[in-house]
């Protein structure tokens, strides 16, 4: 590594440091916007909770009956593109009516931001690859329409799972001092030790004995509601899932059942691998589709993700000014698909716009 390369990385992470120490994360639960989370016991099982939003009906005297929820994303050039150095940073704002939260939202706003690909991309580094044309975007909606300001933003990008717990979500959410949520699309191992393959296999386990206990008890109506389980990533040697099933059953059948009483299941994700190791983000799986709480569906769906929600985990991790399981709530909420919805028109938009610049927008 030469001087320069290592002085860079060493300011970055001077940077890194500094942004972490700046990061708000809220106690469970006190979202800001009249949607906080609350969290209760199952009746199926002492291991699993439930997590119910409440939303503003609009009777609250001085209260908006909606949300406005941004969403962020870059798009960089396709692989057969390498001579592009461009990529294209998107910011939309998603209008969601808190009265009717079955019905689809409205895109109030969207903007994007051309820009020349500088830094090389470095694990662990990618705010610094993002962060510019992400503000400039932010603080010019700010500027010419203050009054669609988002409640949230939902970031393409970890938040405080990260190495320094400076993912690209804290440097948003500091900087820009508007609530962030990080969603990371692929598992980020913060020791090289955990796997992904540990992972799954920790979700797998959850919706198992989560399943198990559904089938001996079989008495909730969760349906808006977000499982979560006590037990956390990576789960210790004396977890074990007990078989009260009467046969195997496939991950997908179990998901289904799942997707039938409620909008998700939620895996705490610890920092190390002691109990008293701070809970860094949620594993969300079994979310999006299409069930009784998002009827008034507006995506196009993957082929039977409508039937079971998504059997691949998001991981989501607060950026700064919210809280945790606020965070999780937000995502459940907003996701159609596996991707939240804000996040998910972003990413569109923005490989619309890099297919219309190869192709000179014919």
């Amino acid at each position: 590594m030469t001087n320069n390369c290592y002085n860079l990385l060493q300011s970055w992470r001077e940077e890194q440091h500094n942004i972490a120490s700046r990061v708000i994360v809220f106690p469970e639960s006190s979202f800001t916007t009249s949607y906080p989370a609350s969290i209760t016991q199952t009746t199926c099982c002492e291991r699993y909770a439930q997590l119910s939003p409440c939303f503003d009906n609009g009777e609250t005297k001085g209260k908006k009956n909606y949300l406005l929820i941004g969403g962020v994303d870059v798009s960089f050039p396709a692989v057969d593109d390498e001579a592009n150095e461009d990529a294209v940073a998107v910011y939309v704002i998603l209008k969601y009516d808190t009265r009717t939260p079955t019905q689809p939202p409205e895109v109030v706003y969207r903007s994007h931001k051309f820009y020349k690909l500088t830094t090389p991309y470095i694990p662990s580094y990618l705010a610094f690859r993002e962060i510019d044309p992400l503000l400039e975007l932010i603080a010019q909606q700010r500027e010419i329409n203050p009054h669609l300001t988002p409640n949230v933003i939902l970031v393409d990008g970890n938040g405080q799972w990260h190495d320094r717990y400076a993912g690209l979500a804290c440097f948003v959410g500091v900087k820009s001092g508007i609530p962030t949520v990080g969603i990371g699309k692929t598992f980020y191992s913060l020791d090289n030790e955990m796997k992904k393959s540990d992972v799954v296999r920790d979700v797998k386990q959850s919706v198992q004995c989560w399943y198990d206990a559904y089938c001996n008890q079989q008495q909730e109506d969760l349906l808006s509601t977000i499982v979560v389980d006590k037990e956390s990533i990576p789960y210790s040697n004396n977890v074990e899932v007990e078989q009260h099933s009467p046969h195997l059953v496939a991950y997908e059948d179990m998901l289904m059942a799942l997707h039938q009483v409620c909008s998700g299941l939620a895996i705490p994700m610890r920092s190390g691998k002691k109990k008293n190791d701070t809970v860094l983000a949620y594993a969300l799986v079994g979310h999006g589709g299409n069930n009784p709480t998002n009827k008034g569906n507006f995506s196009k769906k993957k082929k039977n993700e409508s039937a079971r929600g998504s059997k691949n985990p998001i991981y989501v991790s607060c950026g700064s000014h919210i809280s945790l399981l606020d965070a999780v709530s937000v995502v459940a909420w907003t996701s159609i698909v596996r991707i939240p919805e804000p996040i998910r028109e972003a990413d569109l938009h923005g490989r619309q716009l890099m297919r219309d610049q190869k192709t000179g927008g014919k």
